[in-house]
């Protein structure tokens, strides 16, 4: 009884031990997993508070904000990760300098949503992108990409805070801040450059600045980022009592305006020459002061339109503080700033041609201090 006793005290043992190895097993598989999950995936906070979960390695973007391909572009150093992008963001990129520094970019697809930011789901899924970035008003859009397991960011846009957060959000969705934030603090620092020369600018007389988007006679109102541009440059917009963003006028109200400088948008092919010869049916700028004095200039375009806010804007700032107030702002060559811009952020050396057709300096009236 004794030895039967013991084998059997034996295999309990034995039992118990296979027991506890299988569930040790078990246990270390799963919690395998779960790290293996933890892993792979990220959550993201976007700009309206959203907490987004996404792959952590993110390599496809698709973009419908039209600025924001510049903008992952910048951060990234690279246009690889961008799988599509808005149709007018595609037209300035076949525009500008990034189609030289970043050709790859011409295979991004430019379809799968329309000038009105309607998306076509079903093409945008075809392109099967890690995370979309769509606009703070899109909660629909939203809705419908989780319907269909894709992960998707709303940014919210229009003013320069708006651009740096959305570079840090950019920064966190590719796993690059540090990148992002050495951006944020080329903004931030041009922003203190301006303030500085803010008591400068008080004793000089301002210009009336006219910033108008097309041949329609939109142009840049009070809740524009241009007149908060127009303004640090030691300008005044004509349009600064006229709620919102771009609103159309009148000639005859140009007229009673009277600008002392005119700043074409690059969002139309409207010309400087187009108003100095008066190719507009309809429309007589001959009597503007702008026109008289040969002040009609078009907007610069690096990467993407620098009328928009961007990645750009503070050299459009200085662009601006070229034109108005040269005598305040002598203190930097725009061509250097442009050259020491794109080296440190975007990694690209510009040539002196290349600065010249940013600035189109072919179309725009010289300006001694540029």
């Amino acid at each position: 009884m004794g030895i039967v006793l013991r084998n059997k005290i034996q295999l309990v043992i034995i039992g118990l031990c296979i027991a506890f190895i299988t569930l040790f097993v078990v246990g270390c598989g799963n919690s395998e997993s779960k790290e293996e999950k933890v892993q792979t995936t990220k959550v993201v906070t976007d700009l309206v508070g959203n907490e987004v979960i996404m792959p952590k390695d993110v390599n496809k973007i698709a973009i419908v904000p039209i600025p924001w391909a510049t903008i992952v572009y910048a951060v990234d150093g690279s246009g690889d990760k961008i799988a599509a992008m808005h149709p007018s963001a595609k037209k300035a990129y076949e525009d500008s300098i990034l189609k030289t520094m970043a050709p790859n970019m011409e295979n991004a697809n430019a379809t799968f949503v329309d000038n009105n930011f309607n998306v076509n789901y079903e093409e945008l899924a075809k392109l099967k992108p890690d995370v979309v970035v769509i606009w703070d008003y899109q909660p629909e859009v939203a809705k419908k990409l989780k319907e269909l397991g894709i992960p998707s960011v709303q940014i919210k846009y229009g003013t320069l805070e708006d651009i740096q957060k959305g570079m840090i959000l950019v920064g966190n969705i590719i796993n690059k801040p540090k990148e992002a934030e050495a951006l944020v603090n080329y903004h931030i620092q041009s922003a203190d450059y301006f303030k500085g020369k803010q008591e400068a600018l008080k004793a000089q007389p301002k210009k009336k600045v006219l910033y108008l988007r097309d041949e329609k006679l939109n142009v840049a109102a009070k809740d524009s980022v241009n007149t908060l541009m127009i303004e640090s440059a030691g300008g005044i917009n004509v349009a600064k009592d006229i709620s919102g963003q771009w609103k159309p006028t009148t000639m005859e109200q140009i007229l009673a305006w009277n600008p002392d400088v005119i700043v074409i948008s690059n969002f139309s092919k409207l010309m400087p020459e187009d108003l100095y010869n008066n190719k507009i049916t309809g429309q007589d700028w001959s009597q503007v002061k702008a026109l008289q004095t040969k002040q009609v200039y078009k907007a610069p375009m690096g990467i993407y339109r620098w009328d928009a806010p961007a990645v750009e804007t503070p050299l459009m700032m200085r662009w601006l503080g070229k034109v108005l107030q040269p005598e305040v702002f002598n203190d930097y060559s725009m061509s250097q700033e442009l050259k020491s811009f794109y080296h440190n952020y975007l990694k690209y050396d510009l040539s002196e041609e290349e600065v010249n057709d940013i600035l189109k300096s072919n179309v725009n009236p010289v300006i001694p201090t540029l």
